[in-house]
């Protein structure tokens, strides 16, 4: 039996329409002779009636504080509506289908409420109903744990109960729809002529996403690469495919990648709402321990670091740039700040050991005046900080300079 399971958020079936859409793509895959089940969010967004947060607000209106337990309860009942609704809008189209709670669904947790870790799914009933004939529509972002709990997975949680379930039923396909056609080669906002790429390597993918391009939680996404589940970013307005996510093996016999690399990017991502510090360390290396340490104790997330005899460089979110500051200034560090930055990072597997990457990208960001403030990079991915204000310009003169119109 082919499986694929299909993830639809909550911006794709929060109205009559879109989970129309949504229910023709479940039968598209039937007829494609899948057996699809589908992962539903809650419908909409904060201030939808069933979207998540305004359940929330619906309980915190009588009493701020909230028993983790109790709202993991509540906070899942937004998915079950979405299940219930999708079901019905199959019906309407003449497709049987069936509505399971995570629970019912099998997925077992550990009692985190709030950010459950799934431990185990146990795929028997949805098998059943699968070889039944049913279109099976799982509420995402929840489950259950051993003593009968209902949990919740925390940030991009359906994502996460898409894939994982991918694992447990061996799918041949994870389809993610968003509100674009695939992964692009940049965001078409600032590059008009970006387009869809058709393939991306794990690795690749997972860099794009932890960059800024949001088209997957990074959870769902380190877990699919983890177990090699193929995904699908597809789009409810497009009848295409989208961009598919595999390893390199299949991309090559997909025809979508040579084995000889003629490029060594694919893709732009950037991050907006940045600050740089730069700390001088005053000819005692040791400060740098101890910075770090003063960080992480106030659980400050830092990003970027480059690490010399005499300075420290790290990049920070703009909005805890002045708590940096005023941390490390009573410490008696002295430091300077930047900001507003953008971090734009360059991302392709056909850059590991190819010469030539950095001096491209410095050269094309001195054509158009653009200063670079700080720079890191792996082997699929190069990054550079800039001021905000010439992020856009950046972004387009790297997307032509290293020819990504050309790459499909």
């Amino acid at each position: 039996m082919k499986i694929v399971v299909q993830k639809f958020g909550g911006t794709s079936v929060h109205t009559p329409e879109l989970r129309e859409k949504a229910a023709f793509k479940l039968k598209e895959a039937l007829d494609e002779g899948f057996a699809p089940v589908a992962v539903v969010s809650a419908m909409g967004r904060a201030g939808a009636p069933y979207a998540t947060d305004t359940l929330i607000s619906l309980a915190k209106s009588e009493y701020d504080e909230l028993d983790p337990r109790n709202l993991d309860l509540l906070m899942s009942c937004g998915e079950i509506i979405s299940s219930v609704v999708m079901v019905q809008t199959l019906g309407r189209i003449g497709v049987k289908a069936i509505a399971l709670t995570g629970w019912q669904a099998g997925i077992i947790t550990d009692e985190r409420f709030g950010d459950a870790t799934i431990k185990r799914v146990e795929t028997e009933k949805i098998q059943k109903y699968l070889e039944q004939g049913y279109v099976v529509v799982v509420a995402g972002f929840q489950g259950i744990t051993e003593e009968g709990d209902v949990t919740t997975l925390g940030r991009g949680g359906s994502d996460t109960s898409a894939v994982v379930l991918g694992v447990a039923l061996e799918a041949d396909y994870v389809d993610i729809f968003t509100d674009v056609i695939g992964v692009m080669t940049a965001d078409p906002r600032i590059v008009p002529e970006a387009h869809i790429l058709e393939g991306l390597t794990y690795t690749e993918a997972a860099e794009i996403i932890q960059q800024g391009a949001k088209v997957i939680h990074d959870k769902a996404m380190n877990m699919a690469r983890e177990y090699r589940v193929p995904l699908r970013v597809r789009s409810l307005s497009d009848s295409g495919k989208g961009t598919l996510i595999c390893d390199i093996r299949t991309l090559s016999n997909e025809g979508m990648r040579l084995f000889s690399q003629n490029k060594p990017v694919y893709s732009i991502a950037y991050r907006k709402g940045l600050a740089q510090i730069r700390v001088k360390l005053n000819g005692n290396r040791e400060n740098s321990l101890k910075m770090f340490q003063l960080l992480a104790q106030k659980e400050i997330s830092i990003d970027l670091i480059n690490l010399f005899p005499e300075t420290v460089a790290f990049v920070a979110e703009e909005g805890k740039a002045q708590k940096v500051k005023d941390l490390l200034e009573k410490e008696n560090f002295d430091l300077s700040l930047t900001f507003p930055c953008a971090k734009i990072s360059l991302i392709g597997s056909g850059m590991a050991d190819r010469p030539g990457v950095v001096s491209t990208m410095v050269e094309a960001l001195k054509e158009v005046e653009v200063e670079i403030l700080q720079t890191s990079d792996s082997h699929v991915t190069m990054t550079c900080l800039v001021n905000a204000g010439d992020m856009e310009k950046a972004i387009q003169v790297l997307h032509r300079k290293f020819q990504l119109e050309e790459i499909c």
